[in-house]
Formats: structure tokens, sequence, C-alpha cells
């Protein structure tokens, strides 16, 4: 009977056996070349713009001092939740500007402008355009695009489902 079990065991295919493995010799090979993504640096995406000195006429390093004989005083003031500082409102251009430490925070500009004035160069208030001149964005959002220029960015926002532009903001990239 012990005899039946065993013979058993080594011909059932239940049987617990390790397959014999091959040698790396028998073996066939394939090499395969791994693909390298291509990689765009912020600098390769610029277009003619190489930085981002004013919008609209105001700098990131303006004083309010110089914003208010440049612009006048503000149509609206008004508190910013998000920063805490206020947003000073004028005809064609908002700051965030910290009363307390005169930091700009950003510089937007509203979507419904007929065109943008990036440092001394007017552009149309259209997709077309500014990608022309700045090239491609460095990041596309669902909410629109960014483009950077050294510690610099802007971004162009969208209206939901389209590329319609609801605004523009030029402020400090704080994540290079």
């Amino acid at each position: 009977m012990k005899l039946l079990l065993v013979m058993f065991s080594v011909i059932s295919p239940f049987s617990v056996q390790p397959a014999a493995v091959p040698a790396a010799q028998d073996m066939q090979w394939t090499v395969v070349e791994e693909e390298v993504p291509e990689v765009n640096l912020a600098a390769d995406r610029s277009g003619p713009v190489r930085h981002f000195q004013t919008l609209n006429g105001i700098s990131l390093e303006d004083s309010k001092g110089h914003i208010l004989s440049e612009k006048g005083q503000p149509l609206h003031k008004k508190a910013d939740p998000y920063l805490g500082c206020p947003e000073y409102e004028f005809a064609d251009v908002k700051v965030g500007l910290c009363d307390d430490t005169g930091e700009i925070q950003y510089i937007h500009i509203d979507g419904t402008e007929d065109r943008l004035k990036l440092n001394q160069q007017w552009i149309d208030m259209n997709v077309e355009s500014i990608r022309q001149v700045l090239g491609e964005p460095y990041v596309v959002a669902e909410d629109g695009e960014v483009y950077l220029r050294g510690n610099q960015a802007i971004k162009v926002y969208f209206k939901p489902g389209s590329e319609q532009i609801d605004g523009i903001d030029l402020f400090e990239d704080h994540l290079q």
C-alpha cells in the first residue's frame, strides 16, 4: 500500500516538484532600448520676451508711492482674504499690495481688457497673441497656462471649458 501511495504522489499532477529552470545560455534574450522622455526647461520654452519687468506699467519691485504716482488714486481698495493684503484697483490693473511690508503680491489684468502691456510691448488679449509672444507655457493647468522667467511667473486664467481669457496675473514664483 505504501508503494502505491509513493508511486501515486510521484506521478500525480498534484505533486509539488520544482520545474527545471533553463540555463541562461539556453534562454532567448531581447534587448530593448529605454526611451528617455524629452525634458523642456522653462528657458527652452521662452518666446521673444526673456524677462517679465512690468505688467501694464507696474513692476513687482515698485513701491506703493511709485504706483500711486503712475496710476493715481485707486478706484477701490478691498481686502484679499487669501493673502491678507489689500487689493488696489486702478483703471487698467489691480495690484495686491501689503501695506505693512510694501511687498507686491501680484499684478492682475482683467480678461475684459482689449490688450495688455508686458514690459513695453502691447499684446492683444487673446491666447494666440500671448503664446506668440511668450512661447510654449511651462505648465498647462485646468484653469489656465503658466509662463516662467527666472523667479517670476505669468498665469493666463481661462474661463471654464474654453480658451477665453478670464484674467492675467504676474507674481513671484516662490517654488523655484
